[in-house]
Order: C-alpha cells, then structure tokens, then sequence
C-alpha cells in the first residue's frame, strides 16, 4: 500500500511540473496556454480518478483476501471436524468391536466352563456308589492329632500311589473339639482310575450353626434321619482298606476331624495334602483354595457338594504327580488327556 501511495504522489508532481514548464514556455501564446492548463487539470483530475480507482480496487482485494481466507478458515473448520467426527466414530467402531470381542470371549468361556463342569459332573455321576451298612459298634471320639502328610518326589514309586482314596469331609465348624461330621465322601481309584464312591451324611450331637450351613449348604432336615458318624465307621474303613488317603488341607482340617470322631485307622494311613503339595509343585498361585487351584490344574470341579470336591481332590492329585515326576507312565498320561 505504502509503495503504490509514493507512486501516486510521483506520477502526480510529473504531471504539474510538465504543466508548468509547458506554461512558461508558451506563454506567449495564451490560447495554447490555456490549452496547456486544461490538459494539465485533465491529467490532475484523470490522476485523481486514477488513484480512487486504484484505493478502491486495493479495498475489494482486500475484501476478497479476507473473504478467501474466511472461507479457507470455514474449510479447515469443517475439515478438522469431519476428522473430529470420523476418528470418533472409528473410535466408537473400535470400541464396540472390543466389546463385542470381550462378549464373544467371555460367551466362548462360559461355554467352556460349563462343558466341563457337566463333563466334570458326568463322570462323577457314572460312578457306582458303595453299599454302606451301619453299625451299633461305639466309637469313642479321640484328642486331637498331628496328622502328618507325605510329599511326592519325582523318585516316588507310582506303584505305590496309583491306588488310593481321595475324601473330603462337611463339619459343624472349623475347630475340631465341639464339632461333628455332618458328611463324609470319599472316592476310591484303581490304577488311577476312579472306581466307586462312598458318600453319606450323619448326624451331629447338636444343631447346626447357621454359618456352617452358609458354608457347606447342609441344614439339620437333611441330616435329620442320617446315621450317627460311629455307625458308619466299619463301612467306611471296609472302603479305604490300606490304601492311603489323599484330601484338601488333610493334616489341618480332613484327617484330624475323622479322627476325633472316633475313625482311629487314619492313624497309621500314608496321608497327602493336595494343599501342601500344590504349594510345592504349583508355585506362585494367586490362590490355593481347592476350587482355584483345581482350576489352575484345568479341572473344573462343582462347589458345594462334597462328593464332587473328593472327585476333584483325587484329579487334582494325578495332576501333582504327573508334574512332579519327569517321567509320567503311559497310563497316567492317557487317564489325564
């Protein structure tokens, strides 16, 4: 602007100086003279009109600069919106698609879990049962014991575990003096195959305490017309025979509840603890509760019912001694597949 400005000025003195020198020089003759003076206020005014012109084409480019570049503005706008717009619903595309992802995961799961809990269940469900007769032989309840369990190293004979009888038992509470058995199952396995179970509820001494039956689901109607745990011990000694018993927290919890309530044989049994043994071999678990640690085995096992936790202790067994030992026989290997 200031450059077109010293033009105009430039331009403007040109023409009144040329008027000027052409005035002197023709003075003489003043028809020319005035001929020269209205030439010279045509190009002052032509110059004038000039520079309007020019003051106002500079304007409308001005005008049209500013209205191109707001118009650029709107298009950048609008484009930085529709990227706006675009990369939030690709991100909604996204996220929908993970959460369907996550659904399906989660059904495929799901469907899984229940596979082989009913898988698990079957098995259980196809084993026969054991005829328990009930005896009138008292038994006299016992003090407490320190039941002490046998670790497995990978120089452990198989012979001498391949037999052997998983338990569990359902109590009153979980301290020993002033409690019943209120269930008591047990699963026998043959080669590492399970064969027979030997379940049975009986009946406590006194009611059963409301976070008891929280626990375990037994109430005092299901145990109202059950034998007495001392009418079933000749039964469930016929069931164990020699074979060594294998339980869940067995010298803590299982072995030393059997005992005190009159089952002496357990005294002299080989005992494992699928609790102590799973913290030796399974180490660095989140958790050791049967149903984790069972899970961790990839044996999915159905809570509540003791006669499918007996069935998961003896699976959860097989499964501590095949990664114990470096060489797992050709049998233990096929009943595990």
């Amino acid at each position: 602007m200031k450059k077109k400005k010293k033009e105009s000025s430039s331009i403007i003195l040109t023409a009144t100086l040329i008027a000027i020198a052409l005035s002197y020089i023709l003075a003489f003759h003043f028809k020319f003279f005035i001929f020269v003076i209205v030439v010279a206020a045509v190009g002052f005014v032509s110059v004038i009109c000039w520079k309007y012109v020019s003051k106002k084409k500079v304007e409308k480019e001005e005008i049209e600069r500013l209205r191109f570049e707001e118009e650029q503005r709107k298009i950048r706008q609008q484009q930085i919106e529709e990227e706006n717009y675009r990369r939030e619903e690709q991100c909604k595309q996204e996220e929908e698609k993970r959460n369907q992802e996550y659904e399906d995961s989660k059904k495929r799961r799901e469907e899984f879990l229940e596979n082989k809990r009913n898988q698990f269940k079957s098995e259980v469900d196809s084993l026969p049962f054991f005829e328990i007769t009930l005896s009138g032989e008292k038994h006299n309840r016992n003090n407490v014991i320190y039941a002490e369990t046998k670790n497995i190293t990978k120089s452990t004979s198989i012979n001498k575990i391949k037999d052997f009888v998983a338990l569990s038992v359902e109590t009153t509470g979980i301290k020993v003096s002033g409690n019943d058995i209120i269930r008591v199952s047990a699963v026998k396995y043959n080669n590492f195959k399970a064969v027979q179970i030997f379940d049975t509820y009986t009946k406590p001494r006194k009611s059963i305490p409301a976070d008891a039956t929280a626990v375990n689901g037994i109430t005092d109607e299901m145990v109202a017309n059950a034998p007495y745990f001392y009418q079933i011990i000749n039964s469930f000694n016929e069931f164990i025979e020699n074979l060594p018993l294998v339980a869940h927290n067995a010298s803590n919890f299982q072995i030393k509840h059997l005992y005190v309530n009159g089952l002496d044989s357990v005294e002299n049994k080989t005992i494992y603890c699928t609790l102590e043994l799973s913290k030796r071999i399974m180490k660095d678990e989140y958790s050791y509760r049967l149903k984790d640690i069972c899970e961790s085995a990839n044996i999915y096992m159905i809570d509540i019912n003791s006669i499918y936790k007996s069935f998961a202790v003896g699976e959860l067994f097989k499964y501590l001694i095949a990664e114990r030992r470096d060489i797992i026989v050709s049998q233990l290997v096929s009943l595990m597949e």
